[in-house]
């Protein structure tokens, strides 16, 4: 595993350095007035950073097993991916608010299998959150869906 590790950092971090260079072509401005070089640059160097971190760590390390067959690797990969899909579906017909609450329900569900407490909190925060953020601070119009908000 430690290979396809280095492997990945390497593209990682090749990336980030021709993303990096790209962004300096750009005005970067200042904190006031942020350029359009500004995050790309800044994203490019966290990328950078991690990617390095993830070689530095992964020199030192041995084989390890075998990783887990494609269905269940990926099938947690694969259900976000549906569930973005099925949520971008849903907004029109829900309205933010409840397809959100539902959708961060169904997540949390599934990643916290025993109380109900936990994701129904995580999922009431998630849209009050969101709701606030979106719609108050930065004035997004969202689509009402049949209960109206």
């Amino acid at each position: 595993m430690h290979k396809r590790n280095i492997l990945s950092a390497l593209a990682l971090l090749a990336f980030s350095l021709a993303v990096g260079l790209k962004a300096a072509t750009f005005p970067f401005g200042d904190l006031r007035r942020i350029g359009p070089g500004f995050f790309p640059l800044v994203l490019a160097s966290l990328l950078g950073i991690l990617s390095l971190a993830l070689f530095l760590s992964s020199l030192g390390k041995r084989e390890v097993g075998v990783p887990p067959r494609w269905p269940r690797q990926w099938l947690g990969i694969a259900s976000v991916l549906l569930g973005l899909f099925a949520y971008g579906f849903f907004l029109k017909f829900l309205g933010f608010s409840l397809t959100t609450f539902l959708f961060s329900l169904a997540f949390l569900k599934y990643g916290y299998p025993g109380k109900w407490i936990i994701p129904l909190g995580g999922a009431l925060a998630t849209t009050l959150f969101s709701f606030l953020v979106f719609k108050y601070w930065l004035g997004t119009p969202f689509p009402g869906g049949w209960i109206g908000f």
